[in-house]
């Protein structure tokens, strides 16, 4: 399975940007060392499979860590990924990135 290109900022993501606002997310993102999460969950994912590009092991991660540190359930995780700029920059999605899973 390839694995999806995130996080490059676009015009509008450096715009709206608010880093060093002083968010907890802000603040978190910047406490932590997460190449080194990504050394130890890294290979988790199997990039040669097939099927659609999936996220990048980081980027799930710490969308993960959200649902927890909030208590969303998973189709909230999804919404406020879709409605919130602090939890999408914290994750690593641009406004670009789409993050919907396909539902039935």
């Amino acid at each position: 399975m390839s694995v999806k290109r995130t996080g490059a900022p676009g015009f509008v993501d450096v715009l709206l940007s608010t880093k060093g606002g002083g968010g907890s997310l802000d603040r978190l993102g910047d406490l932590v060392k997460w190449y080194r999460f990504e050394k130890v969950i890294g290979h988790l994912r199997d990039e040669a499979g097939p099927g659609r590009p999936g996220y990048p092991v980081l980027v799930l991660f710490k969308a993960l860590l959200v649902q927890s540190l909030y208590g969303l359930s998973d189709r909230e995780l999804e919404e406020a990924l879709d409605d919130r700029l602090s939890f999408r920059r914290f994750v690593g999605l641009s406004l670009e990135d789409a993050y919907r899973t396909t539902r039935c």
